[in-house]
Order: C-alpha cells, then sequence, then structure tokens
C-alpha cells in the first residue's frame, strides 16, 4: 500500500464549531487532546477539554466545575479550558455525564469539544470492560489511540487489565509473550476490539502514538496497510508526541483515489 501524507496533518479536524471529538484508546490521548486544542487556539477556535470517565487534573489548564460553570460570565472564560464534575476521592478530575457531553457542543455553539472517553493507566494498549469506552450520546469524530511502543515488551507489562480480563482473540497471551504487530492488529479490528467499540456512523481516525519508541517502521507501515483496508480507516495518524512540540503526520492511501 502506498501513503500519501496530509498537510496540515490536522486537515481533518471539523473546523466549524459546536463539534464533540471523542478519543479513546491508550498510549497518549491526553497528550493528543492537547495538542487538538493548540490546534484549535491557533485557529482562533475556543475549545472545552472534558472527559466521561476520570482523569488527572491537567497542569497549565485552567478548570470549572460543571456546576459552577453557570455563575462564570461566559465572556470572560478561558479560550481553552477543562470541565469536570468535581474531584474524586482519589484527587482526580471526576466525568461528565454522557448526556451532557452529548448535548456540550448546542449548548455552547461557539466552542469545539474534546473529551477523553476511557483511561489506560498509562499504558499503551489495554482491554475494555464491557461498559468502555463511555461515549458522549453524540459525536462528531472518534479517535483511535493506540501506542506503538507495546510492539516488542511482554505483554504483561504493556496491555492494562491484563489477566483481568478476558478477550477470546488473545486468550492464549502469557504475561512474558512478546507482543506483536498481529496482536495490535487484533486488538484494533477483532470483535470486541477497539474499533468496533466505536458508535455506528461515527467517523473514525486511527492515531499511533510512540513513534520514537518503535524502530520497526517496516512491521509498522505493514500493520498500516493492513489496518487501513478497513473502509473505517481512511487516516492513520503517526504521532511523536511531546510536551513542548509533538511531531504529528497523517496519511492516506493513495492506492483509494481519495485524500
Amino acid at each position: 500500500m502506498n501513503f500519501g501524507f496530509i498537510d496540515p496533518w490536522h486537515q481533518f479536524l471539523p473546523r466549524e464549531t459546536g463539534h464533540v471529538i471523542s478519543l479513546m484508546g491508550s498510549g497518549g490521548k491526553t497528550s493528543l487532546l492537547l495538542d487538538f486544542a493548540e490546534v484549535y487556539r491557533e485557529r482562533q477556535v475556543p475549545v472545552i477539554l472534558t472527559t466521561t470517565t476520570r482523569c488527572e487534573p491537567l497542569p497549565g489548564v485552567e478548570a470549572f466545575s460543571f456546576p459552577e460553570l453557570g455563575d462564570v460570565d461566559q465572556d470572560k472564560l478561558p479560550s481553552v479550558f477543562f470541565l469536570h464534575d468535581g474531584l474524586t476521592s482519589d484527587g482526580k478530575w471526576a466525568g461528565l455525564l454522557p448526556e451532557i457531553v452529548g448535548k456540550l457542543g448546542q449548548l455552547n455553539p461557539s466552542r469545539n469539544i474534546l473529551v477523553e472517553v476511557d483511561g489506560a493507566a498509562n499504558l499503551p494498549l489495554k482491554l475494555h470492560r464491557r461498559d468502555e469506552p463511555v461515549w458522549p450520546t453524540w459525536n462528531s469524530l472518534a479517535i483511535i489511540v493506540m501506542g506503538t511502543a507495546a510492539v516488542g515488551s511482554q505483554a504483561g507489562e504493556i496491555l492494562h487489565r491484563f489477566g483481568r480480563v478476558d478477550w477470546p482473540p488473545l486468550l492464549d497471551l502469557k504475561s512474558w509473550t512478546v507482543w506483536e504487530w498481529d496482536h495490535s492488529l487484533k486488538l484494533l479490528l477483532e470483535p470486541g476490539g477497539y474499533l468496533s467499540r466505536v458508535p455506528e456512523g461515527v467517523p473514525c481516525v486511527l492515531a499511533l502514538t510512540g513513534m520514537g519508541e518503535q524502530p520497526d517502521s517496516i512491521g509498522l507501515f505493514d500493520f498500516v496497510g493492513r489496518a487501513m483496508e478497513d473502509p473505517r480507516l481512511p487516516l492513520t495518524m503517526f504521532c511523536d508526541l511531546a510536551p513542548e512540540k509533538s511531531v504529528i503526520r497523517t496519511a492516506f492511501n493513495e492506492e483509494s483515489g481519495e485524500e
């Protein structure tokens, strides 16, 4: 498969406001969330960051709880802020109800909504429970995030909930099994895997993180070629995420004749 690259890499992001863009998966959702927010800041499009589960407080990002938002002068809100439902007992931000997040775009038509819909305990890959991800009731776009640094490591070290969630396509895995690209492909494409958990009809983009930690470029591009044979995955982001400046490129399949 031959790849072309779109320029700029974020050309696929909705340019109008009022959209809900959801990030699921593992290996860098929060960093990517902030990169998307920066893209919109440069376009002078204000955004709300939020979650439907829970997350660590984000340094440098002003936050409001949903109940107190109504008491804030809307004209004085920062262009980027985090909206949560209070603090949990372990000091994390509690997530908003899916129906609230689904309506945020309508309630804030001059902003876009960027939302994390599951957690992965800072590991590059995960097994989902049946109640995950927690999707907003309305989504404009789903970003499926997977960490490529997992390939070449032992399964028990890189897979969140290994040994606690049974999933038939990976039942033969042992904690010491070396994770391969074929394992990642199953996790992405098999029933019950990442892609099947995106609500029907929601456009998807695959985001592969950890490029600087994965030396197997041949295996990587073979994996991407096989993944993008699925018509639901027209684009793949190659992400080397960093607090200062992330390096991101977005590929499309030239053989499809579409960009």
